[in-house]
């Protein structure tokens, strides 16, 4: 997770074990541990942070507008996401639009 903007977050296990919490500078970065046990994110900001995994991008966690908590951020979890439609370009890759050639 890479910070976009400044940005709050807590990373946290199931049983209330915190594995990080505090603020994030821009162009900063937190890697979830890989032996973190169902880790999820509580932040007011998730739009300002920038996920990948293994190098490729994720869906956004959220918008600007409303504070996430309790979302899952461990690697298969982040994986599975899938774009909000609000996050799909309008005509980007319609299946079966456009021409060849």
């Amino acid at each position: 997770m890479t910070a976009v903007n400044e940005v709050w977050m807590r990373i946290y296990e199931p049983d209330g074990k915190k594995l990080f919490e505090g603020t994030l500078a821009k162009d900063q970065s937190f890697t979830v541990p890989a032996d973190a046990r169902s880790p999820m994110i509580l932040t007011g900001r998730p739009d300002a942070l920038a996920v990948t995994v293994g190098g490729q991008a994720i869906p956004p966690l959220g918008t600007a507008e409303r504070t996430i908590s309790d979302v899952p951020v461990s690697a298969a979890a982040l994986l599975a996401r899938k774009p909000e439609p609000a996050d799909i370009e309008p005509g980007a890759n319609a299946a079966g639009s456009g021409t060849s050639g």
